[in-house]
């Protein structure tokens, strides 16, 4: 043991002792009797120990810190990028809260060690001591210039600060305006107010194009533009021709009257629906591309769609989880295409009650491919049609002789008359279904979609929210029957499965989302046995639009992340003991792995197993991708919110808060589906502070107050990471 070490512990002996006591350096060294011209090391010696944590800061005081384990986790900085003053690292057994001020330079997904220095019923809070490892070297933006410098604003709102551009060898005018690549060199120092600097490794294009932003997009979340000539090469051998000994071995569905329903842009048609009334009630059937049947195991495409877990939907364009001949000719359900299939029989009595679920390899036709659009047309002339309630209710009129408006519907719609009977027949099932679903405790949150228009330059020229119709939830139903018919069987037969888990909330966050809308005289009650409806209580007791658009995301983010798992825990938000992905394989790797699941566990026709750890392998890379293509579809949309809402500078608009932190108030535009942020310090008519308890924002002077779901008119002040606003009345 060296000398330092032994004066270290000397003095970390002495400060647990005496735990309860706080002391300045100066009386320290008395105690410890350092001459005069040891101080100055003493005093360095101190100083090192607080940056470790060790020992802990109050003012010019020191005194001892508990012991603690230090923990490994990853940083996230999402709150920071909503101008919260703290950030959280995500462990795997809790989510730890980070003050910035104890944040060092650690920025979004960043491997950090860090230790808890308080625990209370709110959770933990704790200090970073060291930064493990860097997720981003490279960070994309646009540059700007300021005070003779020129600085990078990142594209992703989770790095937190502004980039420092160094080593420019060539006018600085020519960086300009630009969407660029930077390489970090220094991290910077949050505590001195120092910037990240960095070097431009890449001149992406002019900023002020519209077309930079999917390109920017796919540098910053390293999302592949193409697929390797090796695996292209190997899906185009595949051929279309399905031989005879193929169909023998399966069941024939093909005279079955079967159809497609997608959206109108869709190229990969992986789902197809067909419904028979028989004596005793219906069978439906939904069927599913085989894509397992074209991506074996071993093959390198099967490799590369588990390195791209999903496929990415990037507006106009689409990031591929296969190559084109499969995804968009192969295993596609076109009309008038025989297809390999997986077929999940449900059958219903006459009264929608399941009695049985069968599975089958199968080979199908589809007989026409309907959107969305078109189905909703169709269905718009019955009074049977479901409509959409206030809230998260989905209201559905009785309709006593739908069979006698059968006739009137067939002549209205270019849809073939025995698809619009099969339609007919389908939406009292779908709606049973939606029933059985929110009797258990399934959720419904009442959260738009945004709707993007583009010029024929790729300019936004307007964003529109859009909701669920009833031709989604007919679909969305069925999948949903055939998902959870598929878990169970899985569960049953496999000693190993991927499941979509979805697991219970917090209590902690829940007692604080309760606190929050009890101070708008709503009542949560989830000390009941049955938390999902508890919460569907809460949700249906809502009977204002704006209300949902406040309430209901603020649930949604006190809930739980859905991931893929080997455990089965069930999915809360659905009300499910079982539930997985198998919908979809042509693009959610997890929907393959069920597949070849089912070849080798039910079907018996694969002597390969996936083994524990494959599985979960399988589940960690799908979730881990999910979560990236999640995040580059929002920033995308950010970057054209952002980009459309510069045309709007100075313009006024009507505004709804949906939530506060105590620097700012969080805003929504009623015209467009765009949020904002209004600093509190720039509303000067008085001081304003969060009050935690109410829930709102008070002036100290004039005691006006600013609540939840009120309606404000704003200005748009400035545009960088967020829409900054400036309040009008």
């Amino acid at each position: 043991m060296t000398n330092k070490d032994k004066s270290e512990e000397v003095i970390l002996n002495f400060l647990h002792k005496n735990a309860n006591k706080e002391f300045t350096i100066r009386k320290l060294a008395r105690i410890f009797r350092i001459k005069k011209r040891n101080y100055s090391n003493f005093k360095k010696l101190i100083l090192q120990l607080t940056k470790k944590a060790k020992i802990r800061r109050k003012g010019k005081k020191y005194y001892s810190t508990p012991v603690y384990n230090t923990i490994e986790g990853i940083f996230d900085a999402s709150a920071l990028a909503k101008n919260y003053p703290f950030a959280f690292v995500r462990t795997d057994k809790e989510d730890i809260k980070i003050y910035l001020e104890d944040c060092l330079n650690a920025y979004h997904n960043d491997t950090v060690e860090l230790v808890v220095t308080k625990r209370n019923h709110r959770g933990a809070t704790g200090k970073i001591l060291k930064i493990i490892k860097r997720k981003n070297e490279t960070i994309i933006g646009n540059t700007y210039k300021l005070n003779g410098k020129l600085f990078v604003i990142p594209d992703n709102q989770k790095i937190d600060n502004h980039i420092e551009l160094i080593n420019l060898k060539i006018d600085q005018n020519e960086f300009l305006e630009k969407k660029v690549m930077v390489r970090i060199t220094d991290w910077g120092n949050r505590e001195k107010d120092t910037y990240p600097k960095g070097k431009i490794t890449e001149i992406l294009g002019n900023a002020n194009d519209p077309n930079i932003d999917f390109l920017s997009v796919l540098k910053q979340y390293n999302l592949p533009r193409e697929f390797k000539r090796d695996i292209t090469d190997e899906s185009l051998k595949l051929q279309e021709y399905i031989d005879k000994l193929e169909i023998r071995r399966r069941k024939n569905f093909v005279d079955i009257t079967t159809f497609t329903i997608d959206p109108i842009t869709a190229k990969d048609f992986d789902d197809a629906i067909s419904l028979e009334e028989i004596e005793t009630g219906y069978k439906l059937y939904i069927h599913i591309a085989d894509v397992s049947h074209y991506v074996k195991v071993e093959s390198p495409i099967f490799k590369e769609a588990f390195n791209r877990g999903t496929s990415v939907y990037l507006l106009q364009k689409v990031i591929p989880m296969l190559p084109s001949n499969l995804s968009n000719n192969i295993c596609s359900l076109q009309p008038g295409k025989d297809r390999l299939a997986i077929s999940v029989i449900i059958e219903y009595d006459k009264n929608f009650n399941q009695i049985k679920g069968e599975i089958y390899p199968s080979i199908i036709r589809s007989d026409a491919r309907l959107n969305y659009q078109q189905v909703d047309k169709f269905f718009e002339g019955s009074d049977f049609s479901p409509q959409r309630l206030k809230g998260t209710k989905k209201n559905y009129n009785k309709n006593k002789n739908h069979s006698s408006c059968l006739s009137a519907l067939v002549a209205n719609s270019e849809i073939a008359p025995e698809i619009k009977e099969v339609l007919l027949k389908m939406r009292p099932l779908a709606k049973h279904l939606t029933e059985l679903r929110y009797a258990r405790g399934g959720l419904d949150f009442d959260l738009p979609d945004s709707e993007f228009e583009f010029d024929e330059n790729g300019s936004p020229i307007n964003i529109l929210r859009t909701r669920e119709t009833e031709s989604h939830l007919l679909i969305e139903e069925f999948m949903l029957a055939a998902n959870q018919y598929v878990a169970e069987l899985i569960a049953k037969k496999c000693n190993s499965a991927i499941f979509r888990i979805h697991e219970k909330p917090d209590p902690a966050k829940m007692a604080e989302f309760a606190l929050i809308v009890k101070s708008y005289n709503y009542s949560l009650n989830f000390t009941q046995k049955n938390q999902n409806l508890a919460l569907k209580q809460f949700l249906n007791s809502i009977k204002n639009e704006n209300h949902h658009r406040v309430f209901d995301n603020l649930l949604l983010r006190s809930l739980m992340k859905a991931k893929y798992s080997y455990r089965n825990l069930g999915h809360f938000g659905l009300a499910l003991k079982s539930y997985t992905h198998f919908t979809s394989p042509i693009r959610r790797f997890p929907d393959l792995v069920v597949h070849h699941l089912l070849k080798q566990n039910v079907f018996g026709w694969s002597s390969t197993r996936f083994s524990l750890s494959d599985i979960k392998s399988f589940a960690q890379k799908s979730s881990e991708m999910e979560l990236v293509a999640m995040n580059a579809e929002r920033t995308l949309g950010k970057l054209k919110k952002n980009r459309f809402m510069k045309d709007n500078i100075g313009k006024d608009f009507k505004a709804l808060i949906v939530n506060f932190n105590n620097k700012n108030i969080f805003i929504e535009l009623d015209k467009y589906p765009i949020e904002g942020f209004i600093p509190l310090s720039s509303i000067t008519d008085d001081y304003y502070q969060f009050n935690n308890n109410k829930y709102c924002i008070i002036g100290k002077g004039r005691k006006r107050r600013f609540f939840l779901c009120q309606q404000i008119q704003v200005k748009v002040k400035k545009i960088e990471h967020e829409i900054e606003f400036e309040l009008i009345k």
